[in-house]
């Protein structure tokens, strides 16, 4: 059975240009003009661009009482709490600085930073696959979808638009 093609974007790199050796990138963990807004009272900031096997690695900073609307992961999801505390509707636990968290793929649910979180939460996720965001939590249908390539493109467009260089994006594709 032939395949479809799903998606039809690149990382946009020529061939020639594409780097596939070890990378450092620098977080900005201030209010710097790295963070880029991706819902209210939340910023994301790049660090690594999978295109390879399909997933992406971001630092996540979000403000107490701030949410991402319910999604579920075609991957696994792996994060790190550096600041702050933070939980998912769906579940009864919090967490906070140190915590780790494993996710397997599928699970529908909600971030949200705790209310009373001290500080703004700084999250460092580890993301395989694709996020696909739904219309409601129970029997949703997807409302937007995001990928390594959407999320490329998100970046690219903040990076232009605030006038910082594309190069630096360009470096953490593999």
């Amino acid at each position: 059975m032939p395949s479809a093609v799903f998606s039809n974007m690149t990382d946009g790199l020529a061939p020639a240009d594409r780097n596939r050796d070890h990378f450092l990138a620098n977080l900005d963990f201030g209010d710097g003009p790295h963070w880029t807004p991706y819902a209210e009272g939340v910023w994301v900031q790049p660090a690594c661009f999978n295109v390879t096997s399909g997933g992406f690695t971001v630092l996540l900073k979000g403000l107490p009482g701030a949410q991402l609307g319910v999604h579920y992961h075609t991957g696994t999801v792996r994060g790190f709490t550096l600041k702050g505390n933070w939980r998912y509707l769906e579940h009864d636990w919090i967490a906070g600085p140190g915590s780790f968290i494993f996710e397997p793929a599928g699970e529908a649910h909600t971030l949200v930073i705790t209310e009373d979180s001290p500080e703004p939460a700084l999250i460092l996720f580890i993301i395989d696959g694709a996020l696909v965001y739904l219309d409601k939590p129970v029997e949703g249908t997807m409302a937007a979808f995001e990928d390594v390539f959407t999320a490329l493109d998100m970046f690219r467009t903040h990076y232009r638009a605030v006038g910082l260089d594309e190069a630096a994006l360009n470096a953490m594709i593999r």
